[in-house]
Order: structure tokens, then sequence, then C-alpha cells
């Protein structure tokens, strides 16, 4: 995979605590919708989901936020603040789609787990949706839907259907909208996900815990897809 040295674009808040990163590569980067790429620094590799899509190879987004208690996190954040240039390798992963599935898709992301899918929405949007298609966005308080309002224009092709789910409606005393775990909020939306194709991007706990909610309900293991299988696998 290549090696590349970008330039920081454009570096912007998107709400309180969650910044975009607009990388130009120089070159358009060859990459599947819902890959990710690992920014270098030294011996240190910070993975990110590409939040653009294919279609807009020579501009990479990303969407950075920071981890509470993380060393990393905290390094990440301070390379960020002084660079003028981020070394990053891409593509990297096996979780993404490379055209519109023969299937419904449903789409589960827990917090900035969103890159992924915003990603694979905009490349099939651009392709045209075929089959039913859902984003079901989990966030702790609804002040995290820092893309809700991209996500509304969305739902302005009849194929795709926008679901935002916050976990802690105490943080939320106007929220008049779903409440919950994500994935469990997705599985009371359908009396079967047996014929879904269903990509899930969040932590591990939450990744397996959606995988076993699912299966139980009928969807064959095969047809759930994440980042978490490869880099987390169960033992």
């Amino acid at each position: 995979m290549p090696i590349l040295d970008c330039s920081i674009s454009s570096l912007k808040n998107l709400n309180h605590d969650t910044r975009q990163v607009i990388l130009d590569t120089g070159n358009r980067v060859s990459f599947h919708a819902g890959q990710y790429l690992e920014v270098i620094d030294g011996d240190k590799r910070y993975p990110f989901s590409i939040a653009s899509a294919p279609l807009n190879g020579q501009q990479l987004e990303l969407h950075v936020r920071p981890t509470p208690n993380s060393a990393d996190s905290d390094a990440f954040e301070a390379l960020l603040d002084n660079a003028s240039h981020l070394k990053i390798e891409a593509p990297k992963g096996k979780c993404f789609i490379d055209g519109a599935p023969n299937r419904p898709l449903m789409l589960i992301a827990a917090s900035t787990g969103v890159t992924q899918m915003k990603s694979i929405l905009e490349q099939l949007l651009a392709d045209g949706l075929t089959h039913p298609t859902y984003l079901y966005w989990g966030v702790v308080s609804d002040q995290d839907l820092y893309l809700a309002s991209l996500c509304e224009t969305w739902s302005e092709d009849p194929n795709f259907h926008f679901v935002p789910v916050v976990s802690d409606p105490n943080s939320s005393p106007d929220w008049k909208g779903k409440t919950g775990l994500v994935g469990e909020v997705a599985l009371q939306d359908f009396d079967s996900v047996a014929d879904f194709l269903v990509i899930v991007g969040g932590s591990p706990n939450m990744v397996y815990a959606t995988l076993d909610m699912f299966t139980a309900k009928g969807l064959p293991e095969a047809n759930m897809m994440s980042d978490v299988f490869d880099y987390a696998p169960r033992s």
C-alpha cells in the first residue's frame, strides 16, 4: 500500500468536539467506500475511517474526536494542532462495498463510526440506490449528531431512511426521537432481518453485541460486516 505525504487543506469544527480534516493527496487515491487509512507519526499509527467517497479520491476526509483518558488520542490531537502535512498509508480494510448490494442494506454506527457509513452512502447515492437502505446512528447525546442535516438531505432519496438514536435521553431533554442502544432499536423496527446486509461501525463490544442480537433474530453471520472482525477477532 502506498505511503503518501498529504497537506492539510482544511481543518474545522463540526460540533463541540469533532473536527473535520481534509487531506490533499496530490494524486487520486484508489479505494473502496468503507475503507480506512492510517496516519503515521514515527512509530505510531492512527487509524481513521475515510469519510469521503471514492469519487472524491484526490481529497480524503477524516473526522477526529478525542477519546477521553487516551494517551494516543491526546498525542494525535497535538499532532493535528501543529501539523501542516500528515503522512498516511491507504487504503486499508476489508469492510467495504464496491457496488450497490442486491438486497436491503442496514448501516449501524456508533459515534464517529458514522464516518465509514458516510463514505458508503455518498458512493451509493451517486450510483443510485436500488434497494431500501437504512442508517441507524447511535450517539450519547443529541448534540453528538453532527451530520444530522446531511443525513436528512440524503432522505430525499425514497430508498434511504435515517434513524438517529440517543442512548442517554437525560442528556437531551428536548430529544423527541428514538432512545436506547442503537442495535436494539434497529431490531425493533423489523419483523425479520434475514435478508439484510448489515455493516456495523463501533467498538468491539458494541459490534459483537450487535452481531449476537442480529444472528439470534435470523441474520446469517456472513451477512454482517465490520472492521472489528479483522482487528479484534473473537477467540
